[in-house]
């Protein structure tokens, strides 16, 4: 008989023990979800109901007055219709805190006729076989750019890569003012735009971005404005 009731003891004891492992593993794995856990919020809020209840995970990588390096390569769609555009750049910003950062962007652009650029050459060269006079396209091709950036950063998250790691990550919105070297010369340009940076660990970083971007050029001794959006990826570090 007593050996039974030891038994049972015993057995009492270990289910207890299992139980409050469990739970101490659940409370852990709530904490450290993003955003908190509406069981949890809950418990709190009855707890103390007069009071309003976030639980925020911390940002993983330290931010704060932090330079970053990067390089990045774009596309132009939409600008000037003759032309297919795209760059090459790299950029350097300065992290003040994890909401805000300011930066430099320098961009090396190459360009090619685009199929309607071709087609009104090709339109051009037939013409004159002809003795017809058809003026071929001319465009005030783009080279370089320079832009002084400021970003913002309203919100955070993570993310579960297969397992592997946590990648932390930020969606900002970002302006600035610079110049467009074209072949005319210098001129004003300016852009707004969103992006996704991605913090992988204390030091690699990653950042993919949506720009509306304008300036003016000159053709055909004519000034005009043109609008576009540049598509960019970019990889960096952070120093």
């Amino acid at each position: 008989m007593k050996a039974l009731n030891l038994n049972t003891l015993l057995t009492l004891v270990l289910t207890i023990g299992v139980s409050q492992a469990l739970a101490e593993d659940s409370l852990l794995d709530d904490m450290n979800s993003l955003g908190g856990n509406k069981k949890l919020i809950r418990m709190a809020r009855d707890i103390d109901p007069d009071n309003k209840v976030r639980i925020i995970q911390n940002r993983l990588v330290d931010r704060n007055w932090r330079l970053e390096l990067g390089v990045n390569y774009g596309a132009f769609h939409g600008g000037d219709p003759y032309l297919n555009t795209d760059q090459l750049g790299g950029s350097l910003d300065l992290h003040i805190n994890p909401m805000f950062s300011v930066g430099f962007r320098y961009f090396n652009h190459s360009s090619s006729l685009s199929s309607e650029g071709e087609r009104r050459v090709e339109q051009s060269r037939s013409a004159s076989i002809v003795g017809n006079s058809v003026p071929a396209p001319k465009s005030d091709v783009p080279q370089e750019s320079y832009l002084g950036i400021i970003n913002i950063y309203p919100t955070y998250g993570k993310l579960n890569m297969l397992d592997f790691s946590v990648v932390h990550f930020d969606f900002y919105v970002l302006g600035g003012v610079g110049q467009m070297k074209l072949e005319s010369g210098y001129s004003d340009t300016w852009t707004a735009g969103v992006g996704l940076g991605m913090w992988f660990t204390q030091h690699l970083s990653s950042r993919m971005e949506a720009r509306y971007q304008t300036y003016e050029d000159r053709a055909f001794d004519q000034s005009r404005s043109l609008d576009f959006t540049v598509i960019s990826a970019s990889i960096g570090v952070m120093l």
